[in-house]
């Protein structure tokens, strides 16, 4: 019975709809002045200072993986979030930005400069700025 209901008074509100909408249609229409002149025409190019984007088609696709991974391995940096853990930061000598995450309870200095073994890990939580890597094993460097 309850459906009956709800599809009733869903038939009655979209008439009402229908009906309140073409009022509006004719009274607008007979009060809108016409044109003078035809509408003006519409250009769809970009503008000259922002270009649309091309794609260059490669004849066969790539050998080597381009979606390059972080490396893994011995990197050295300036620590930028340090502590007792398991969160970290590090900026490596080559500009990289990493976001490590170590369970070793290794304690790490804000503003040293360290040498850190990285490998990837399937985790996804945020320690931080930078691409997340798991960090296996650390030295200061003089």
């Amino acid at each position: 019975m309850r459906t009956n209901a709800t599809y009733r008074i869903g038939l009655a509100v979209a008439a009402g709809a229908i009906i309140a909408g073409c009022a509006n249609s004719a009274d607008s229409t007979a009060s809108a002045p016409t044109p003078a002149s035809p509408a003006p025409s519409i250009t769809l190019s970009p503008p000259p200072d922002h270009p649309l984007p091309t794609v260059t088609l490669t004849e066969k696709p790539p050998k080597e993986p381009t979606d390059n991974l972080p490396s893994t391995g011995w990197v050295a940096g300036t620590v930028t979030i340090g502590g007792k853990g398991p969160c970290y930061g590090l900026l490596a000598d080559d500009g990289q930005r990493y976001a490590l995450y170590g369970t070793g309870g290794t304690e790490l200095t804000k503003g040293d400069r360290v040498k850190v073994k990285l490998e990837s890990t399937p985790l996804r939580i945020y320690c931080g700025p930078g691409t997340l890597m798991a960090m296996t094993d650390s030295e200061p460097v003089q």
